[in-house]
């Protein structure tokens, strides 16, 4: 009895701080870039103190996961991405672990941390938005395009004239998820390139599911309303030959 009341307080938390938590592993990347590039000592010691926040976040579920969990030891077994998640998310300085080591490579190290992170905690908690088809792949899309925004504006920028602002990261992080490539902003750098190769590789799986998603949502819609229309005239049909059988019964029985 006392193990399905743990059992049952375990789904209870699970259920409640899946949504945030998920939510705070996407924050991850767009905080570790802020820091890494915040020309304002102010921003960047908030967005310093946001990545510490977020991970004591995750330290915390990890810790209330175990302590209500009726079995540890599986547990421990089964959750190794939630302790993934809290090892990756670390605040720790990527800069003075190895001398001389680039700027822009600095960059990509960060960036990578918060996208495996941020790519974990979605994977952990697909089924929030799962069961709707065009939420989830609206938000698996804009995903993708921000992860590669920011992957290039971490290597790209200061190195990459046409790559001056976050919005000309996501410019090209769109024009290059959908196979336009106009040109006009292109990574100059290996690391950049490297982000580029993956990100029109998904660009191509994604946006085309996005496209297709939408497609099948206004077919269904449209299939919803041909259903309804069928038992609205079968509705009516029934209605009327229980007013004939109502009105033979009277006869008969006068």
């Amino acid at each position: 009895m006392e193990t399905v009341a743990k059992q049952k307080r375990f789904d209870q938390f699970v259920a409640i701080t899946e949504a945030p938590i998920a939510t705070l592993a996407l924050l991850i990347a767009p905080v570790l870039v802020v820091e890494g590039h915040a020309t304002s000592a102010l921003v960047q010691r908030g967005a310093h103190l946001v990545n510490w926040g977020i991970w004591v976040a995750f330290c915390g579920e990890y810790i209330a996961k175990v302590a209500l969990t009726p079995n540890r030891r599986a547990f421990v077994k089964s959750a190794w991405l939630d302790l993934l998640i809290v090892v990756l998310s670390i605040p720790g300085p990527v800069t003075g672990v190895i001398d001389g080591i680039p700027a822009r490579v600095v960059g990509l190290v960060r960036f990578v941390r918060g996208a495996t992170v941020a790519w974990l905690g979605l994977k952990m908690r697909r089924h929030v938005l799962h069961p709707n088809r065009l939420h989830y792949a609206f938000a698996t899309t804009v995903i993708i395009l921000g992860l590669g925004a920011m992957g290039i504006f971490s290597v790209e920028h200061g190195v990459n004239e046409h790559i001056r602002t976050f919005g000309d990261a996501l410019w090209w992080s769109v024009v290059t998820a959908t196979t336009v490539g106009y040109g006009d902003v292109s990574p100059v750098t290996p690391e950049g390139r490297l982000i580029a190769v993956g990100l029109m590789l998904l660009g191509i799986g994604f946006v085309g599911v996005f496209t297709a998603t939408i497609s099948s949502f206004f077919f269904d819609q449209g299939r919803v309303g041909q259903v309804d229309d069928r038992l609205a005239r079968i509705e009516a049909k029934l209605d009327s030959l229980t007013a004939v059988v109502s009105a033979f019964s009277r006869t008969e029985h006068p």
